[in-house]
């Protein structure tokens, strides 16, 4: 045995690297394989084998079922063998610099990873279709043709694109579908035109396109100077569009066969559509006092009527997916959802010292009450053994929220007129739980950076239970309708640019409606504060087809029945 491996393993370490002349020398004795003990550290989250001979991946790579972190950079590696696939933690792949042509097929198995780096292999084709946590990915240097395919769904996550030095020829439409892609480098390919439609991606901050033989020679120039703003600006109103196809005239022939086909039938889009209900008598209001405004200022809540959750697990992960990403793993907001049958009265917002506040935890074992103090205590306990654990510095991931109450002499809290339902960012209570007979639900967001955050992220939220049951189709194209014959108006040749651009809609496999209740907010003494979601909160959205309509006063008994 190796003596980093016996190190690792006699102290139970959860990290290995293996780099230096000593380890190329003991890797090539042993035929450019790794010591085959290493697989049987199954507690490993971390492999670092970089700069060395090594050729062969062990199929027993399958048995290190902890990995997260798994780099291998800067070697001779060939082949992947398909136990990869089986690394159910994995999160950071680094195999750059290896002689990577072929990846197998259980690669896509990884659906964990959020960071992937292959560049300066052999590859030709990667498919990142099922990798739905992609965040970073570094292709550059191999010999990719086209731009790959990336995870679509309801939740977005791929910020960051590398794909320079390949030979791409053409950007896809399909890029415009990652909503929150920032920075797209495709540099020194084969591009020779830039299309209008990149500009649909309306997080894109950053773009590299030099070294592509660019046929617009402004553009070019654009580039070379290295202005992402101005290149975006400039491709938004000059970008290449594809022609429209010419349609021929028909024959005599073919005229008279059109008389007589029949017209193909009109099928029906699918409409997803938010309906919002003003407030009733029956209305759970939410009050707030100076003291909650003061440790934890922001907050918005809605109701939404008549939700069936099909899928419990697939509703936790949405929530978490948005604590992450919308949330920014709840350091600018915090999420709540609550069984509204379950809530008793009204509500009030307040704060006091972390020792009065008593809550039973979401997923308690024990059906007790701790104080707020007591659980955050635990909670800084378990993210000091995790750090341990992973051997870090600092707090990673989820538990970096709780240094926002550190030194806190008052935690904020929400209650119901006979316990306390929420303790954000830290948890909400077991009692008003989410389940299969859950009908009505309390949606509850709280902030303590900004109140457009809060609707922001309660947007996101109402979307996605929307899309929750919904698939994406091949989408259409549509004309506007100056296309269509509509009305002729007098427009600037930039409006006339944008009104021949043709727009491709997301379509779905089936209608959707979501029933959301507004929910008023008072101070102290009863004054009306706010109410969510008020005029302007959420609007139609267009990127998925999503349409928003503000129906008036309606008593519960006609909610009940609708």
């Amino acid at each position: 045995m190796w003596p980093e491996v016996e190190a690792t393993k006699s102290e139970n370490r959860r990290e290995l690297k293996l780099t230096g002349p000593s380890v190329s020398k003991r890797i090539t004795e042993n035929k450019g394989c790794l010591d085959e003990a290493l697989y049987g550290l199954t507690a490993l989250n971390l492999l670092d084998v970089n700069d060395t001979p090594l050729q062969v991946i062990s199929p027993h790579v399958a048995n290190l079922t902890h990995m997260q972190s798994l780099l291998l950079y800067r070697n001779r590696i060939a082949q992947l063998p398909a136990g990869i696939g089986t690394l159910g933690e994995l999160k950071v792949l680094d195999l750059s610099g290896n002689k990577l042509s072929t990846l197998p097929d259980e690669f896509g198995r990884l659906r964990t990873l959020t960071t992937l780096n292959l560049s300066f292999n052999q590859l030709k084709v990667v498919d990142c279709s099922n990798l739905e946590h992609l965040s970073v990915c570094n292709l550059s240097g191999n010999q990719l043709e086209e731009v790959p395919q990336f995870y679509v769904g309801e939740v977005h996550h791929l910020t960051d694109v590398n794909l320079e030095k390949n030979r791409i020829t053409a950007l896809p439409e399909a890029l415009t579908r990652q909503q929150i892609l920032r920075a797209l480098n495709v540099a020194e390919n084969k591009i020779e035109q830039v299309p209008k439609f990149i500009t649909k991606c309306v997080k894109l901050k950053e773009i590299n396109l030099k070294g592509n033989p660019l046929k617009d020679k402004r553009l070019l120039k654009l580039v070379d100077q290295c202005r992402s703003k101005q290149v975006l600006d400039y491709v938004e109103k000059n970008g290449y569009q594809a022609p429209k196809a010419v349609i021929p005239k028909p024959t005599i022939e073919t005229a008279a066969e059109a008389e007589v086909d029949p017209e193909p039938d009109v099928v029906e889009e699918a409409q997803l559509k938010i309906i919002v209900r003003k407030v009733t008598e029956n209305t759970p209001k939410v009050s707030f006092t100076a003291e909650a405004r003061a440790r934890r200022p922001y907050l918005a809540f809605c109701i939404v009527r008549d939700f069936v959750v099909s899928d419990l697990k697939k509703f936790l992960q949405l929530q978490n997916a948005l604590h992450d990403v919308e949330c920014e793993r709840r350091e600018v907001a915090t999420i709540a959802t609550h069984d509204l049958a379950k809530i008793r009265g009204n509500l009030r917002y307040d704060a006091a010292s972390p020792e009065d506040i008593h809550i039973t935890p979401l997923g308690s074992t024990v059906q007790t009450k701790v104080t707020a103090a007591k659980y955050f205590a635990d909670l800084c306990q378990h993210a000091e053994q995790v750090r341990k654990d992973k051997k870090r510095n600092t707090y990673s991931g989820v538990h970096k929220y709780i240094s926002l109450l550190r030194c806190q002499e008052q935690f904020a809290y929400l209650s119901d007129e006979e316990k306390v339902i929420s303790l954000p960012p830290l948890t909400n209570c077991d009692e008003t739980k989410i389940s299969a007979t859950t009908r009505d639900m309390l949606l509850e967001v709280t902030s303590n950076a900004s109140h457009g955050h809060c609707v922001r992220v309660m947007k996101a939220l109402l979307e996605r239970m929307l899309l929750m049951d919904v698939e994406v189709v091949p989408s259409g194209v549509t004309m506007t309708a100056t296309e269509s014959g509509g009305e002729k108006k007098k427009k600037s040749k930039a409006s006339k640019a944008t009104d021949k651009e043709q727009t491709a809609k997301v379509r779905y496999n089936r209608s959707a409606s979501l029933t959301v209740e507004q929910v008023q907010v008072c101070d102290n003494d009863g004054k009306l504060h706010s109410v969510f979601p008020g005029k302007g909160d959420i609007t139609d959205n267009e990127t998925k087809n999503i349409v928003v309509s503000m129906m008036q006063r309606i008593s519960i008994d006609e909610i009940s029945s609708a």
